[in-house]
């Protein structure tokens, strides 16, 4: 091989290596199959990034955004969701329809990690998914009430005539919504320690000053 050539694949996996997580493989579920492979265009617009597989970090109101030049005006905009501990809440409106398991191929694992990753206990994990109906043109504002932190969601265009699934979301571009993660018992003992060592001080403070 060729020092070009070399160079030459040394650039192209690097590349590689920075292009966002592909969309996952989409499985039917519901009334809903799959019309084909599918894009990487739905896109949840948050308050920042997780630093974990699921990428976006949601507060109770988001966007979900649709990239590329295609037309989704008529079509059926479908949020899933997992919950590491019961599927709670609304969006729009909305309740969730109970599923057995998470409908996207491939995206459990992120999932999981993901809840790792923010320190969030997942001891029974329930998934659904919520119909939010028509898109119009642009993007959609969500409203998620009662949603409990942690749960995580994607998004799915689906044609209503046909019940087709047309794109998904990847994992990078999925969201999960805003949690503060529930210490583990050593960091407890750790602040307790603190704390009391603070009473202390305080107290010899006053006994001296």
């Amino acid at each position: 091989m060729t020092l070009n050539r070399f160079l030459s694949a040394v650039l192209f996996a690097a590349l590689l290596s920075v292009i966002p997580a592909a969309a996952n493989t989409c499985n039917s579920f519901a009334s809903y199959s799959c019309s084909k492979g599918t894009p990487d265009i739905v896109h949840l617009v948050g308050t920042g990034t997780t630093g974990q597989s699921v990428g976006i970090l949601l507060g109770n109101t988001f966007d979900v955004i649709f990239m590329g030049n295609k037309s989704f005006a008529g079509d059926d905009l479908i949020i899933l969701a997992a919950s590491p501990n019961g599927l709670t809440g609304t969006l729009n409106g909305v309740s969730f329809t109970s599923l057995s398991n998470f409908p996207e191929g491939g995206a459990i694992g992120a999932i999981h990690d993901t809840w790792t990753g923010m320190g969030i206990q997942f001891n029974s994990a329930s998934f659904g998914y919520a119909n939010l109906g028509t898109i119009g043109c642009g993007s959609v504002s969500i409203s998620a009430s009662g949603v409990g932190g942690g749960t995580i969601l994607y998004a799915e265009v689906v044609n209503p005539k046909t019940g087709k699934i047309l794109y998904i979301t990847p994992n990078s571009e999925a969201g999960v919504i805003g949690t503060t993660a529930v210490p583990e018992p050593g960091s407890l003992i750790l602040l307790g320690t603190g704390l009391v060592g603070l009473a202390v001080l305080a107290r010899k403070k006053i006994v001296h000053g």
